[in-house]
């Protein structure tokens, strides 16, 4: 759990003005906190947002957290009070790479497991209990409905808790985050009271709801659901401007705003590989175990920029992730979505769906839908003899040169590393091809290989040490035969 601490324009510089928690969700520095408080004009808070937020870190829990670094809005959602923020700088104003921060992060559960009389957690910095990190424990109390959200719109919480923490951790007792604190009373109806306006933020002479509110107190005994926010991960995750599905009162909301044309048509959907910059690299009919990412390719025409579209996951039948946008990719093309672990870790085994959306009216229309497995059998295109290669060779004690019977020379599915394959017990369904060496070391893979594709090749006997050769590919000039003698050392 983070403290915030919002920086508004002041002058050539810029001052903080209020705070609030947030949670890290990702070591890349994803953080999950209030629309209120990282994004006020979303919740009807006047009109003037934060530039920025520092992000204090939490380094001795006797101690006020340490501002670290600087991160900026990525989604926000005013009718839900959630918003997504991203570290982007130093607390210095130096650029960082997100990619190198690894930072400790909580991983998201699952909100809809919950019963009554679940124990919570609850993490964040309220206003009296100075600049701390304070922990609160609780249960969790039933759920409260709200039009538009459904029957588990709030969690009701037996715990009392402070305002400031708005924004911060409730969590599970396997650490996992299930709710976001938020509201000053477990009924859906009213008012924050952590957060109002109480300075004459836009200079006008009237304190009013045109002003930025600041967090002062009150109290806070219920919290939105982490299935909430999984719609704004899910856009950043993708590249994609999140717009909320909901209405708020006198506007906004539901998507985007702009019209659609009617005409709308989205194409079938093509499993792809994506490259280290998240373009779309090879077509697979199915991914091996220890995937991260899933993505779906597909044609579009008929769109409009500012409509609304979205797209819902499923894992195994069950809802894995939604969220609905706003359009921004022109009138016709292709579009690539994507689906991962928030926290970069390999997706489980199974069947996924991908429904996608896009149209005007209240009831937005289904245009495709695709289908995908991971874990069953990956994308393992068996080549044809003509554009395989075979592989053969045999495999020897380093110190004697003689051959090793039994050992193994093991072909992982394209994409698998051995990190991952030995993560997850050595499966079968990761392996493409595999060869077992006779009395005298000699081995030939059954199957060809495919040309211009990346393996990870294994060999392996009993009483040595395993050789790994990460990212073995052949072009279209190398030979269709290829022969090795790989030697083994002795444990």
């Amino acid at each position: 759990t983070v403290q915030l601490l919002t920086m508004y324009p002041d002058g050539d510089g810029y001052s903080p003005l209020y705070v609030g928690s947030g949670t890290i969700l990702s070591p890349d520095g994803y953080i999950l906190t209030n629309a209120h408080v990282a994004k006020p004009s979303a919740f009807g808070y006047g009109e003037e947002d934060p530039a920025y937020m520092l992000v204090g870190l939490v380094e001795d829990e006797s101690k006020a957290p340490v501002y670290s670094y600087a991160a900026e809005v990525v989604a926000a959602d005013g009718f839900l009070d959630l918003a997504l923020i991203h570290i982007f700088a130093t607390a210095d104003g130096d650029t960082v790479n997100s990619d190198d921060l690894n930072l400790p992060y909580v991983e998201l559960g699952n909100s809809d497991d919950l019963h009554v009389g679940d124990h919570l957690s609850i993490f964040g910095f309220p206003t009296i209990g100075g600049n701390t990190i304070t922990f609160t424990s609780g249960n969790f109390a039933g759920w409260t409905p709200q039009d538009q959200v459904g029957d588990r719109a709030w969690m009701k919480l037996d715990a009392t808790i402070a305002g400031g923490n708005s924004g911060g951790l409730a969590a599970n007792d396997n650490g996992q985050i299930v709710g976001v604190p938020t509201i000053a009373s477990s009924g859906s109806d009213n008012d924050i009271t952590d957060c109002r306006p109480v300075q004459d933020t836009n200079g006008d002479g009237v304190l009013d709801e045109n002003d930025t509110c600041i967090p002062i107190g009150g109290f806070i005994n219920g919290a939105r659901p982490i299935n909430l926010a999984k719609a704004l991960i899910l856009a950043a995750n993708n590249g994609q401007e999140y717009a909320s599905p909901f209405k708020i009162d006198g506007g906004g909301g539901g998507g985007g705003t702009e019209p659609g044309s009617g005409s709308e048509e989205f194409g079938s959907v093509t499993w792809v590989t994506l490259d280290n910059k998240g373009n779309p690299e090879e077509e697979v009919d199915s991914y091996p175990s220890g995937t991260e990412v899933i993505a779906g390719s597909f044609e579009f025409s008929g769109m409009t920029d500012g409509q609304s579209w979205g797209m819902l996951w499923y894992y195994e039948g069950e809802e894995a992730g939604q969220g609905f946008f706003e359009w921004g990719d022109g009138e016709e093309g292709v579009m690539t979505v994507s689906f991962n672990n928030n926290d970069g870790s390999s997706l489980p085994d199974g069947t996924y769906v991908v429904e996608l959306y896009a149209g005007t009216g209240d009831e937005i229309p289904l245009l495709s839908q695709g289908e995908v497995t991971i874990g069953g059998g990956g994308n393992a295109q068996r080549p044809n003899k003509d554009d395989g290669v075979q592989i053969s060779g045999q495999i020897v004690d380093n110190d004697t040169n003689r051959g090793i019977s039994g050992a193994l020379f093991i072909v992982l599915n394209p994409g698998a590393t051995y990190d991952q394959f030995e993560a997850k017990n050595f499966p079968d369904s990761m392996i493409f091809t595999m060869a077992e060496a006779d009395s005298r070391g000699n081995f030939a893979l059954p199957d060809l290989v495919q040309r211009e594709t990346a393996y990870t090749i294994v060999v392996g006997a009993k009483g040595y040490s395993v050789q790994v050769f990460e990212d073995v590919g052949y072009s279209a000039e190398d030979a269709s035969e290829q022969e090795y003698t790989i030697p083994l050392t002795q444990q």
